[in-house]
């Protein structure tokens, strides 16, 4: 399960790397990785949600 698991997530971070490779050339019509996060972060509710999920984030994966 434990392998699976491993690939699984390899396999989003590839998907995820050749979507911001593909967005940074311009010829797809998609949004890199920082542009979300900017339209989000242009308002002080954003920056605490976005300030929540790294939050979250370090709790799950850090505190072990």
């Amino acid at each position: 399960m434990r392998t699976l698991t491993i690939a699984l997530l390899l396999v989003l971070l590839a998907t995820g790397v050749a979507l911001q490779v593909a967005a940074s050339r311009g010829r797809a019509r998609l949004s890199t990785v920082g542009e979300p996060f900017d339209a989000l972060t242009a308002r002080r509710v954003g920056r605490f949600v976005v300030l929540l999920g790294w939050w979250w984030l370090g709790w799950h994966f850090f505190v072990r």
